[in-house]
């Protein structure tokens, strides 16, 4: 592509994007969907250009027309290109010919066996399933999704043979809304694009998950052996019925001598407030300067295994030496 006194310079343009498309023969790629883009790399300059590379796979014989397509506004305009080299727009009959023939081979993949749900919420639905073993055809997975059990599928990604790990594959569509339940099948695809049946359904819904939140703090070693540390804020939106702000409602285990400790669960995702006390405001958490400490904030995060631990260190209490009221 030429940009008049840009791409005349050394390397990559700023901001120019290039991309190579297909589509059906005879179409205008400016105004189809049905043709499928893929990013281009830049290659070399050549002369005053700079020069582009991109492969394509239909997986569909036919005949289809190709182009390429560049942007210096990140995709929001593109200017397409012909064969002709000139700057005349595009032109169907200047449009590059793409003809994909049939493989030879027509003996489809194995099913793949196993499929399961791994995990499933708001944030995404993960499933797996065993790699098909001993096809040295194998290309891909498609995972294919359903809001009906039984479908129809329709297909929602793809993921390479050589992602597996360990005998595994999988893939996390993050294209759910909350609440709603997905039916799930996946099939292989060969080198030739010959696909397997359809593996077992798996369905899962996307609802918030419980997990295990721990509070450890750690209090001054002046805290009055005749007081237990609560903890009090927006407690209530933890499971267990737990008061709201109640500075003597919900009491820490004693661990040793400066250690408190509780375990609650809750729905990943909540957000809460809360402060530390000694069964009354009176005996509220303060500061190292014996000063305000603002409410603590903390967002429920499920992570890997649904398990989070909180540390927190109480430096003063209100009215316990050296703090004044």
């Amino acid at each position: 592509v030429w940009i008049d006194g840009v791409t005349n310079a050394p390397g990559k343009t700023d901001g120019l994007t290039a991309q190579l498309g297909y589509g059906p023969d005879g179409g205008d790629p400016a105004s189809s969907s049905a043709w499928t883009w893929v990013d281009a790399a830049f290659n070399t300059d050549a002369g005053n250009n700079d020069e582009f590379k991109a492969s394509l796979l239909p997986e569909v014989p036919g005949s289809y027309d190709y182009a390429y397509r560049y942007s210096t506004t990140n995709g929001r305009e593109w200017a397409y290109a012909d064969l002709d080299g000139i700057g005349n727009g595009y032109s169907v009959g200047q449009a590059g010919a793409l003809n994909v023939t049939a493989s030879s081979d027509t003996t489809a993949p194995a099913v793949p066996q196993n499929a399961r749900k791994v995990s499933a919420s708001p944030a995404g639905v993960e499933v797996a399933w065993d790699a098909v073993t001993g096809d040295d055809t194998l290309y891909a997975y498609e995972v294919l999704r359903s809001s009906t059990a039984g479908g129809p599928y329709a297909k929602v990604g793809s993921v390479l043979s050589g992602t597996a790990v360990s005998g595994t594959a999988s893939y996390n569509d993050t294209a759910v809304t909350e609440g709603a339940t997905y039916h799930y099948v996946v099939r292989a695809v060969d080198a030739s694009f010959n696909r397997s049946g359809d593996s077992n359904e798996v369905s899962a819904q996307a609802l918030l998950r419980t997990m295990t939140l721990t509070f450890n703090v750690t209090v001054p070693a002046g805290t009055p052996a005749d007081k237990s540390v609560y903890i009090a804020g927006f407690i209530d939106r933890l499971d267990g019925n737990n008061p709201q702000w109640n500075p003597g409602g919900v009491v820490l285990t004693k661990v040793d001598a400066t250690t408190w400790r509780i375990t609650f669960a809750g729905k990943e995702t909540t957000q809460i407030e809360y402060k530390y006390a000694l069964g009354s405001w009176d005996f509220v958490e303060k500061d190292g300067a014996c000063g305000e400490i603002p409410n603590r904030t903390l967002t429920l995060s499920y992570g890997a295994t649904g398990v989070q631990t909180v540390n927190d260190v109480v430096p003063n209490w209100r009215n316990v030496s050296p703090c004044g009221n």
